[in-house]
């Protein structure tokens, strides 16, 4: 199954609710994210099953900053 274009957490995903990567910039304004951090984040994913959802919640935010800007 993939995941949507308009990230949205499933339910009861704990790992990455509480992954360091989601963490990071979970409590962080739109406003106030640096994309080149976000992609650096995203470079340093493994290609993986197991990464899948938290590079969907990082590309996520980039759509979102490139609609605001």
């Amino acid at each position: 199954m993939g995941t949507p274009i308009n990230w949205a957490v499933r339910d009861g995903d704990i790992a990455l609710l509480q992954s360091p990567l989601y963490q990071k910039y979970a409590s962080t304004s739109y406003g106030n994210l640096v994309i080149a951090d976000i992609k650096d984040d995203i470079k340093a994913c493994l290609a993986s099953n197991e990464s899948a959802a938290i590079v969907a919640y990082l590309s996520s935010l980039l759509r979102v900053i490139a609609l605001v800007a």
